[in-house]
């Protein structure tokens, strides 16, 4: 007996996999501060491996026009999907980048510019607001300040570091360079839950 196919015209079973992994991005994505909605739309481009729609997006998501659209809109400004052109169409398609690693690279890369770079440079100025108190402050004042001002000095030499890293993941890339790193990583010793 052939199983029954759903709105999309896909078989129930092939549905309940997209829906699993959809949702399953959707919850990812939330941990990672980013909309659910977003991470679900991502993952339903990524799964489709075709161009689709925006009406079509928002029928299978349950979603609402205004919402996909702002959402398509991010994904968009984030290099990890792109308007495509389908011959014989007036509608805009998207379709997402099919490699995991390219588009992981464009997220790391928009994170880093909208979050990481701005803590950096707001702790740089509180290392140096604590360094410029120092230099007024008394010796009653400086002992008081020895303790917080080496802490701030030190999360800020963190958060340096950890760009460092960063910039080191982004330069390697999603090419050879980057696959070198992958093969490191699957080397190391893995971590006990």
């Amino acid at each position: 007996m052939a199983e029954e196919r759903t709105s999309t015209g896909k078989s129930e079973t092939v549905q309940e996999l997209e829906d699993r992994f959809i949702e399953n991005w959707g919850e990812i994505s939330a941990l990672w501060g980013v909309p659910r909605t977003i991470g679900r739309i991502h993952a339903l481009l990524y799964l489709t491996g075709a161009p689709v729609h925006m009406e079509a997006i928002s029928k299978r998501l349950q979603i609402s026009h205004g919402n996909c659209s702002t959402s398509l809109r991010d994904l968009l400004a984030w290099g990890v999907i792109r308007r495509v052109h389908v011959p014989g169409e007036r509608k805009a398609y998207y379709e997402s980048e099919p490699d995991p690693w390219t588009w992981f690279h464009s997220c790391i890369s928009e994170r880093r510019r909208r979050e990481i770079k701005p803590l950096q440079d707001s702790l740089h100025d509180v290392r140096d607001y604590a360094k410029q108190l120092h230099a007024e402050a008394d010796s009653e004042g400086k002992a008081e300040l020895a303790g917080t001002s080496d802490r701030v000095e030190r999360f800020t030499k963190f958060i340096d570091e950890f760009m460092m890293l960063v910039d080191a993941f982004l330069a390697a890339g999603h090419g050879p360079l980057g696959k070198a790193l992958r093969t490191v990583a699957k080397a190391m010793p893995k971590r006990k839950e």
